[in-house]
């Protein structure tokens, strides 16, 4: 599992750093929730092809999530790469992606399968 800390640490340059990081927090949603929960949301919001790959715990001052990474991979072309992440709350289970996150992945999509599809020709 890695954890990704977001913040400024504001250190200069070449110097020592020592992070201890304690955390308690009650997480009701395991990796594996949350990769299911947005596999099922990509396939009704934005289409076949794509599937999750492993999650990332992320922790801001406001939240932790798993962050998901979204690929794209066709039977013909193999994997495409990476079209997006979507994050999900570690404690309710919510889903932070909206409309304008699904489109974003979808187009992006686009973008990978036409250029994809010029490079086989």
């Amino acid at each position: 599992m890695n954890i990704t800390v977001s913040g400024s640490a504001g250190a200069p340059h070449a110097s020592q750093i020592d992070v201890h990081v304690h955390i308690s927090a009650t997480m009701n949603v395991t990796a594996f929730v949350a990769r299911r929960k947005v596999n099922g949301l990509l396939l009704d919001r934005v289409g076949t092809g794509l599937y999750t790959d492993e999650p990332e715990l992320v922790m801001s001052d406001q939240r932790m999530c798993w962050r998901v990474p979204v690929i794209l991979a066709l039977p013909t072309l193999g994997r495409l790469g990476q079209v997006g992440t979507v994050e999900v709350d570690v404690q309710s289970g919510e889903v932070l992606a909206d409309e304008i996150t699904w489109q974003e992945m979808s187009e992006h999509a686009e973008r990978l399968v036409v250029g994809a599809t010029l490079q086989t020709e």
